[in-house]
């Protein structure tokens, strides 16, 4: 019994570990955060943004404003381009201290247009985070 139950601590623990693994690169963290611009979860991208202030009204405000400009905004543009079909890192540089990174990306739209994008990150707590410029 209490090697099952040392078995089901393990397996918990390790469950618990790969759902709240964060991206490993700032590539990874850039596709992660475009596709839910692509899926529509406009909640999940503001979440992923670093906003440089500690004031949790700014924050909340800045998350809010983010959330509704996409989905006025970026939302139908997407849509009349047929979706998003893939999204793919072809560029990656980390600055010196490892603290900032720009990646590039490469959106493909269901109507078979691209769009090259490049994305602004800065690393929070050991997290790659969408860095928003003022």
């Amino acid at each position: 019994m209490k090697k099952l139950l040392t078995l089901f601590a393990v397996a918990a623990t390790m469950f618990m570990a790969a759902c709240s693994t964060a991206p490993a690169t700032p590539s990874d963290a850039a596709v992660e955060y475009y596709q839910y611009v692509a899926n529509g979860d406009y909640e999940a991208f503001a979440n992923a943004i670093h906003f440089d202030t500690t004031d949790p009204e700014e924050i909340a405000e800045g998350k809010a404003m983010v959330t509704s400009l996409y989905k006025e905004k970026a939302a139908p543009q997407i849509e009349q381009k047929g979706g998003v079909k893939s999204v793919e890192a072809t560029g990656e540089t980390i600055s010196e201290d490892g603290c900032t990174a720009n990646v590039q990306l490469k959106v493909v739209y269901g109507d078979g247009s691209e769009k090259n994008e490049d994305i602004k990150l800065v690393k929070v707590d050991g997290k790659w985070m969408l860095a928003f410029d003022k």
